[in-house]
């Protein structure tokens, strides 16, 4: 019933982005650069040079992703853009799933599904899907080297030795294969201007309240997501679905993510694109940021995970030098 589950919701999900995009693409997909940088790799060429403003590969943005992104992309470069943003959406939505029911199939956390938020993920075919499922399922914790802000938020939710390993590994095999591509990749990050914090946004520092629920690995979701840099649309927030522990709360959830969409789908209607973007941000922090930070607050803090607490006890085990504290140990008898 598990993989049935999987298999439905992410066929469902890969079916409703191909769907979208059956009619003449207005730009491409978000992961129409991985995709093509995929491609280029497996031609022996530097996608770096290649995609971007009047290159070959014509885009509106260079290369913003990490090399790491375009291995994982590479068993989709085989079809065209359409089929593969609908596989890797379909893939992506089933990894979650399958995630989400591990435990039960009443998880509340299930109605990310229903959200528009997960909607915009599948339009514009991203990652945050498959992201949330490596937070809950450590052998996926590759993916994370993929998009590294975000998955720094994950582990640091979710911290796991199979996970950091993994995203380690990965990323120092493919500095070993192409060496080049972390400082060309870090030069051009600069030119992805519609990126920021939603704590940098008006209202988004009361979102570090979160922390004085540290222990919950909720809390410690939402405050470092909440810091690092993101594109400020709706596909970014499918994460913090796993924050809800009610279908109360996840019902709130979906109604928040619809108004913010309602909203700036009226506000900002026929703005450029930096405007659409600073006024989708500040809804964002309000709508869903803050709401999920009272959601946090409410709870008692506590919940350290098994690898947190081993930490916290080899951290209480530890005893400095005597040259650290300028005090002498007491002999013993």
């Amino acid at each position: 019933m598990r993989l049935a589950c999987a298999t439905v919701i992410g066929l469902l999900t890969a079916g409703y982005a191909d769907w979208f995009w059956k009619h003449p693409r207005p730009k491409p997909s978000d992961f129409t650069q991985p995709w093509a940088a995929a491609r280029i790799f497996l031609q022996g060429e530097n996608p770096y040079a290649q995609i971007g403003p009047g290159r070959a590969f014509e885009h509106e943005f260079p290369l913003i992703y990490p090399a790491t992104s375009a291995v994982v992309a590479m068993p989709f470069a085989w079809a065209p853009p359409r089929l593969a943003d609908a596989l890797f959406i379909g893939i992506g939505a089933a990894l979650l799933a399958w995630a989400l029911t591990r435990h039960t199939f009443g998880n509340p956390q299930l109605l990310v599904f229903a959200s528009f938020a997960m909607m915009v993920a599948a339009q514009t075919v991203q990652w945050s899907p498959a992201l949330t499922a490596a937070a809950l399922m450590p052998w996926l914790g590759f993916l994370f080297a993929c998009k590294p802000t975000i998955g720094l938020a994950m582990l640091v939710a979710y911290p796991s030795r199979v996970a950091v390993l993994s995203a380690g590994a990965f990323a120092l095999l493919t500095v070993a294969i192409w060496p080049w591509w972390v400082p060309t990749w870090l030069s051009l990050l600069p030119a992805a201007t519609h990126m920021s914090a939603p704590v940098m946004r008006w209202g988004g520092p009361l979102i570090l309240l979160a922390l004085l629920k540290w222990r919950r690995p909720e809390a410690r979701l939402l405050t470092v997501l909440a810091c690092v840099p993101q594109t400020p649309v709706l596909y970014e927030v499918v994460p913090l679905f796993l924050l809800v522990h009610t279908f109360r709360e996840g019902t709130l959830l979906i109604v928040l993510t619809a108004l913010v969409g309602q909203i700036v789908g009226h506000t900002a209607a026929g703005t450029d694109y930096h405007t659409w973007m600073a006024i989708n941000g500040r809804w964002m922090v309000w709508l869903v940021y803050l709401p999920c930070t009272a959601m946090v607050l409410r709870r008692p803090n506590e919940g350290l995970t098994l690898e947190w607490s081993a930490f916290a006890r080899a951290a209480a085990r530890f005893k400095a030098p005597e040259w650290m504290t300028g005090v002498r140990a007491p002999d013993r008898a």
